[in-house]
Parts: structure tokens; sequence; C-alpha cells
């Protein structure tokens, strides 16, 4: 859906949870508790649903309903916060089961109220599985002046079936995670960690897509200066589940080595401040300077125009390094202190690095996908209008932008124009390297490096081997950095990086070291040179990067005025001029991976996306079929803090973004709002009409869009071919299971594993995934395990048929299932085995299935994997871009195992290694057929 609201009548649609039983089951709470809920306030609620939990997200009710009086039975006299607090409970109580809260009293905890200057109240509840938090779980109801409860709104994680008794120690946490932060690093490093928090922690939240809970410790590790990394492990198997940064930066650079030079804050910190307030300024040190007067920019813009005093709301303070020496250029926010490099402590990148503290306060977005990206964009969102408003910079000359163009003081984009061979020629979309020159134009032929190879070129390469080339290589296992420096070393003039991912997405490569010019091609470009280069078929071509735009304007550049980066960073109004993602069907847009490399999926180049929103609605302009007329940047920016304080979480995407904005364009309709610099009354008021201009802005930039170009396919494809070629389908037999297991098939089910292997076998179940109807067999991929002695899970369970006699007249048998699978990726799978007259097992090839064969060989035990399956073929991981299924159906020709009056059994195996699991393996709709005349 391009759109995610359903009405009353359209809930019942939406996404179930992987475990099925459970699904269907929250299913029918929400949906009964939107009917009682529409009963009751005698209206329709608009519902959205979570991508992740299938629950609602957002339900919204017309003021006239006067839930609050409903539910809290209000008198008369005002509402005091205690009754407000009571009537948001009781609202959950009555109606939580639409975010698939089953026991208010048990699932939410003690209420955080909020006010705003409208007059409106918010309360904020956490969620908690018994008794212990869950991590980003919060579900909010919100008031209006008149005291009508009109939203509810969050992310609220249904059905968690959780241990909560930890096997690892919060001690193994710690170790395991300052590892792991010791080996990202790559260097050696003093790091202390804080006391391991336990919680639930649930996958897939931040790229809104289902996954499984986890009891988890949350570990922050750093050394106070420039490392801070929040890292998870499972309490159970002690697997890292996620490590999310903690340190936010103006540009996404990478840096090691401070090769004994003082890291920020240096020694003068806390102790001998170089200035404090109330102290003369200006001090004389233009870096300084800078720094000082941006900070007190943003605190005026926050504390005039909102009323929130400092980023925490309490009066916190700003503490802020200059001339710092380490990771340069660059600037950061690491929970603490912002700190500069020289040339970086300019207005709107000081205001961007106070944006990430105000973000950590208020709606403290998760730094990874979608939510990671918004966290990015809010710091341009609040650096730039700061950089409008405050009088200081470079901010001349400060004309409209043009629809599409960029300015005169921005490079171009890069390009890869090929010119031969033929099939090939034309201009390549491009992205950019942080290191080396910005401005060139490299003509030369194109040299393989290992073509196919994720490895290639993370080794030295024969001197002079791309001597006067321009060196292709895959992306890879390696740093692209190290990639290029390998190849310069062999004499490379150029290097052209191939994706691996993403379909026609291209990324812009971090890193430093490298002087040759440097650029990047899709997965689909790359693909198609190789071929090429395989074939040896000789590739010319031009790398070209520089020259400038139309505009004769800074509006809208983020860090024009920082002489360390050599330019601005990113244009909000085209954000494609630098390589960053206009709309979310854009080529630029980053379809991960969820790691540091790739910039936790893209945090910093998918943030185009809602900066260019913030761009067009306060600018208007003509874009993606949507002509928007611009409100301004006094009404953008109140919409925009409102979302960011009363409605946006730490698992917000776009999705939930657009539906913050509409609903607090709304809520300030008719309101006079305060001047963003002076804080008096502005004299702007929002109207009906400014917030039709916030919905066209969320269609222009496809805020509720999926990413498809990402190609998250899903792991079974979904058409089908006749099952049989020509003629009429026989059954030889059949089971549907919906008889349970007296009602089909004698099927015999067994399992074996370690001694420590939790008993379990295939089972019949109803309430299936996908909202399929009827009963399957089902096998479960266990989510616990340590992989160790004393909780080694690894096992089988085998699912066999009985002896089913091939009739005289069959002499191609055929086999077709439908199934739904879902296992942790490379681990744990499953496969199909037959044999024929009693003979030994053999697997069913995949050379031998018409339709969805195998998806992978699973893990060798080579590589560590102990699941009685390792090394073999079969269906193992989740539908691409999450981590849950979808039902697909597999055709399987047995002429090559069996003939005419033979007798067989077939045997569906599930292999799982010692700990870590997601859901499991579905079967339903067995059949053993021939295709008659």
């Amino acid at each position: 859906m391009t759109r995610n609201s359903l009405r009353l009548s359209l809930l019942t649609a939406a996404v179930g949870l992987a475990f099925a039983a459970q699904a269907q089951s929250g299913l029918r709470g929400q949906s009964e508790a939107i009917n009682r809920l529409a009963a009751d306030s005698g209206t329709t609620p608009e519902v959205t649903v979570h991508s992740a939990t299938g629950a609602a997200r957002f339900v919204r009710l017309p003021r006239a309903a006067g839930v609050a009086k409903m539910a809290a039975q209000r008198r008369a006299r005002p509402m005091t916060d205690a009754a407000r607090q009571d009537g948001s409970v009781q609202f959950l109580k009555n109606y939580g089961g639409m975010f698939g809260i089953s026991n208010a009293n048990e699932e939410l905890g003690a209420a955080r109220i909020t006010k705003d200057r409208q007059g409106g109240t918010h309360i904020t509840h956490k969620q908690f599985y018994r008794g212990l938090p869950v991590f980003g779980g919060e579900v909010k109801t919100h008031y209006d002046a008149s005291d009508n409860l009109v939203v509810a709104n969050g992310t609220f994680v249904p059905g968690i079936d959780v241990d909560t008794t930890p096997k690892r120690s919060a001690e193994d946490a710690t170790r395991i995670a300052m590892t792991s932060v010791v080996t990202d690093l790559g260097r050696p490093a003093k790091l202390n960690a804080s006391k391991p928090t336990l919680m639930i922690y649930r996958e897939g939240l931040a790229q809104g897509v289902e996954g499984p809970n986890h009891l988890a410790w949350e570990v922050v590790v750093g050394n106070g200066v420039d490392v801070r990394e929040f890292v998870y492990v499972d309490a159970h198997t002690g697997k890292i589940i996620q490590k999310t940064t903690g340190i936010f930066h103006a540009k996404n650079r990478r840096a090691y080595d401070g090769l004994g030079i003082d890291p920020a804050p240096g020694p003068n910190y806390p102790n001998n401040p170089f200035w404090v307030e109330g102290q003369a300024f200006p001090t004389g040190v233009a870096e300084a300077d800078n720094m000082i007067a941006a900070s007190s920019d943003i605190y005026d813009l926050f504390k005039k125009a909102f009323g929130r005093d400092s980023f925490d709301g309490h009066g916190a303070t700003m503490d802020s390094i200059f001339n710092r020496g380490d990771g340069c250029p660059n600037a950061s926010w690491n929970g603490t202190f912002i700190s500069f490099c020289p040339g970086t402590t300019t207005d709107d990148v000081t205001a961007h690095e106070w944006g990430h503290a105000y973000t950590e306060y208020t709606h403290a977005l998760v730094y990874h996908w979608q939510p990671g990206a918004l966290n990015e964009a809010y710091s341009d969102i609040w650096g730039e209008t700061v950089d409008r408003i405050n009088g200081r910079g470079g901010d001349t000359p400060d004309t409209a932008r043009s629809n599409g163009a960029c300015t005169t003081f921005t490079a171009l984009p890069p390009r890869v124009t090929i010119s031969a061979p033929a099939n090939l020629a034309g201009v390549k979309d491009a992205g950019g390297a942080s290191w080396g020159p910005q401005s060139f134009s490299v003509p030369g032929t194109l040299a393989g490096v290992q073509v196919g190879s994720t490895s290639a070129a993370c080794a030295a390469l024969p001197a002079d081997s791309l001597a006067g080339k321009i060196a292709f290589i895959d992306r890879g296992s390696c740093a692209f950095s190290i990639k290029v420096q390998n190849a310069q070393n062999a004499g490379a003039i150029g290097v052209v990086i191939g994706n691996n991912q993403g379909g026609t997405a291209v990324i812009n490569m971090s890193g430093s070291g490298p002087t040759i010019p440097s650029l990047s091609v899709s997965q689909n470009d790359g693909t198609a040179i190789k071929a090429a280069l395989t074939a040896n078929t000789p590739v010319t071509l031009t790398l070209s990067r520089g020259g400038t735009g139309t505009d004769s304007s800074v509006r809208w550049l983020m860090g024009e005025d920082s002489t360390a980066f050599n330019g601005a960073l990113r244009d909000m109004y085209t954000p494609t001029c630098y390589g960053n993602p206009g709309k979310v069907s854009d080529k630029q847009y980053t379809c991960g991976p969820d790691t540091r490399a790739a910039d936790w999926g893209g945090v910093h180049n998918n943030s185009g996306v809602p900066n260019h929103g913030y761009a067009l609605l306060v600018d208007g302009g003509s874009y993606n079929g949507q002509i928007i007329t611009g409100i301004g940047l006094t009404k953008a920016a109140h919409i925009y803090y409102r979302a960011q304080t009363i409605y946006q979480g730490p698992f917000s995407g776009f999705p939930e973004h657009a539906d913050a904005l509409e609903q607090s364009c709304r809520d300030l309709t008719g309101m006079n709002l305060n001047d963003l610099k002076t804080g008096a009354i502005s004299g702007e008021v929002i109207t009906s009409s400014d917030c039709a201009q916030v919905a066209k802005m969320a269609l222009a930039v496809e805020l509720r869009t999926p990413p498809s170009q990402c190609n998250f396919t899903p792991l079974l494809a979904k058409n089908p071919p006749a099952l049989c070629p020509s003629g009429t389908v026989a059954s030889i037999a059949a089971d549907n299971f919906d008889g349970g297991r007296r009602g089909g098939l004698k099927w015999v089910m067994t399992h074996a594993g370690t001694p420590d292997f939790t008993a379990r076998d295939w089972g019949v179940v109803t309430g299936l995934p996908g909202q399929r109807s009827g009963y399957a067999m089902f096998a479960k991929d266990i989510q616990g395990g340590t992989c160790a002695p004393g909780g080694d899970e690894s096992g089988l369970q085998r699912l066999e048929s009985p002896e089913i006699t091939i009739p005289a007249d069959a002499s191609s048998p055929r086999l077709t299932f439908d199934h739904w699978v879902a296992t942790e990726a490379g681990w744990d799978g499953g496969n199909l085995k037959i044999s024929v007259n009693g003979g030994a097992w053999q697997l069913v090839k995949a050379a031998d299935f018409v339709y969805n064969p195998y998806n992978t060989t699973m893990a060798t035990a080579a590589a560590g994997n102990t699941s009685p399956l390792a090394g073999e073929p079969g269906f193992s991981g989740s539908d691409a871009g999450g981590v849950s299924g979808s039902w697909g159906r597999s055709i399987v020709n047995l002429a090559p195992y069996a003939k005419a009056n033979d007798k067989v059994k077939l045997r569906f195996e599930l292999g799982n290694d010692g700990c870590g699991g997601t859901f499991g393996w579905y079967l339903d709709d067995f059949m053993v057929y021939r295709c008659t005349p």
C-alpha cells in the first residue's frame, strides 16, 4: 500500500505476526477493540497499521467524539492531570487491543505527562513485559485543550513470549559487547561499559519489518569521547542482536589512529573552560566564536519559539569543544557534548549537532534505517532553520530554488560515461567517494580485478598490474578505501566499485586515504560491466565529477560555509545533487545492509527524503506530480517540532513521520504561532490549506511508499506454473491437514539432537501466518539455546509420509506443496528427502524442482554450523528486507527417483544449530500426483 491508512472495516487485513496463532488472535482482538471504540464513541476511528507488528500505530478520532469524556467520566470542573492519566489508562484498558495490549496494568508503565502551548496534554506509557522494559515500546494518548482524547499512537510489541531468566550473565554480556566494539574499531582502545540493563528487544522495528523478540542485555560501551556504542546481547545465546552508535556525526566519515594527539575533549574538560556564560563575547577566536554563537542560536530557537529550555527541556548546560584533533574533518554529539574539528564550527553544522541532542531527549530516534535517516534529517532541518533566521554566515545569494536544479556552489553529481561496447554505452548514475579529488574527468580502459569476488582487492595486488587502467572492483568484505588504495598501489588511475545489492541503487563511499578518482555504480550496471569483462570485451569509459549547477543560491545547502568539508554536505531542496534520494523510489535510496560500513542502512544518505520534504513544504515547488504551495519557515518548523515531541517515537520511520506531521498540522490549525526568532506572536496562523500542502508533500517525497527498488524479494516466488504442463492433474496421495493428523495421511514425526535438545516435532496447527485459512504442519525454529554445552539446541525434526505406491500408469510422478519459511539465515533450514522401495534416504536435488527450489546451501560444519543439515542445500532465511516469510508453492519432478509401481516415502526435515532461531517452516496442501492425457 502506498498509503497505509486503514478504516475500521479494513483493519482485519493487517499483516499478521509470524507466530500465526498469536497473530490471528491478535487481529481478532484489534478488530474487537476498534468495533467497541466505534460503538462507544459514536464515530469511526481512522487507524493506520504498523508494518513491523501488524497492530495499530496511529488511531485518530474526531474531536467531536469526546472519547476522553466517555472514558474518564469527565465532571463539569476542569480535569486534573491525575484525571487525564486515569482516563488514559482506562482508555488503554478498554481499547488497547488495537495496539496488541492485553493487560494494560501489567504491560504499561507509569505515565509521563507533558504539556504543549496549545493547551494539550500528552501522556506516554512505556511498555513492559513481566517487569522488563521493551526497547522502543511505548503508547501515547493525546488530549486537546478541551480535554477530548483525540489521538492514541505508538509502537507496542504484541504477543511477546520470551523466557525472562537470562542464561548469559551481565558480566558475559559486558565482555561480549566490549570485545565486539574493540573489533569494530580495529585499534586498541581504553573503553568502559555501563551496568547492563535487561530488556526485551524486538528485531525489525527500525526497518519496519516483522522480527523475533529477544531477552537482551543493553550494554553501553564508550570512552567518553569518540566512542559510544549501544550493544544488545541476547541474554540466552550470547549472540549480538544489534549495535547502535551513540555518536552522531555531521559527515559520515571513518578515521583511525589519533597518533598521540589528545582526543576531544582534551585535558581542559570539564574543569578549565575557555569561556562560560556571562564572560565577554566575542572571544577573538573565530572557531570558538562561531560555535558559541550558534549554540546560542539553537537554544533561542527552541526556547523562544517552542518553549523548550535546552535540549533536555530542563536547562541542561550545553558543553561544546572546538579545535578537536581526532577524526577530522568532522563534528559530533556524543551524548554529553558536541565537538568540532577546525573549519567545521559554522552555524548550520553546530546547530545540526545540537539537533541530535534535542532528538535524543524527545523522540529518541534509533540510528538505523528510516528512523536513523529521520534522526539525521531533523538535525539538518534545525541546522538549516537556524542558518535561515540568525543573519550570520555566508547566506547570500539566497534566491528561490528551481525545481530539480543544483546550485552554482555545488559540484554536479558523479557520472560514469561508457563509450564502448555499444550495448553498454551511455551515462550511468554513480556514487562518489569522500577521498581523493572531488572534481575530475578521467578517460580510460577498464580492467577487472578478481571479478565476481567480494574479497577482490582486499589484499595487495601485484605491482603495476593495473598501470594506466581504471580498475573495476566488486563491493564486498573489506572497506571501500582499502580496495581503492590497493588498486592505486598497483598503478590504477581510477576505480569503479560495483554495488552488490539494491538493483538500481547507487552508494556514496566513505573512508579516507586514496588519492585517485573513485566512483561507484549500481548493482545492475555493475553486473552488465562484469559480463563484458568476463567475455574479454574491452570497456572504455570516462569517470567524471565536478562542474556546477545553474541556481545562483546557497539556499538549503547544508554546511556550505564549513571550509573543512570543501563545500556543502547536502542539498535539502535537490538532494540528488549530492547523490542523496529526493523521494523513496529514487535509485539513490540506500537499501542497506544495517552495518557500520553501510551507514546503518543509509541514515545519512536516505535523510535526503525527509530533508526534501521540509524544503518543499517551506518554499513550495513542483515535484513528482505534486504542486506544493510553500507554507513558510515558521509554520513548517512548528509542525515538525510538534511531530518530534508529541507523536514520534524511537522507531518512527517515514510512514509514521507522515502521520505525525499531518496530525500536528491539524492540532495547530487556527493557532497564532510564535515567531521563530523573537518568540513574539507572529501573526502566522495555520489553515486547512496548509495541512493540504503537508499531505501533498508526503505524497511527493513518498513518505508512505515502500522502497520497492531495494528488491526485497520473498524467499518463495509467487507465480507458480500449472501443476501439469499438459493434461489433467490426477492425485496419487494428498493431505491438506484440515482434518488434523487423523484426517489425512498417516504421517510419522520423529526428532534427533544433542543431549540438550528440547524435544519438539512437527505438528498440526491453525491460525496460520499471512491470514491463510485452515490447518498446516509446522516445525518450530526454536529461538533458545546457547550454542554451548548445557544449552546446545542442535537438532532435527522429521515429518515422514506413509509409503505411497506410484500407479502403473504414472511414468512421471510429481509432488507439490505449499510452504512458508522463516529461519535463522544460513544456519537453520529444511529440505526434502526421498526413500524408494525401502532404500536409503537421499536428498531431492534442487535441479529436480520445477518451481521454487532450495534458495541456498546452509553453512558447513567447518564454518561452525552444528545443525545436522550443515552443508546441505535447503530452504533457509526469510523474505528479503525482514525476518518473516510468506507462502509459496514448490513443484518437484519425482521421475528421476521413482517409476511406475515403486513405493516411495517423502520426508521433510528441519535442522537447527545450537542457538538462535526465528520462526520455522509451515507445510500445507501436500500432493503426489501424475499428469493424465
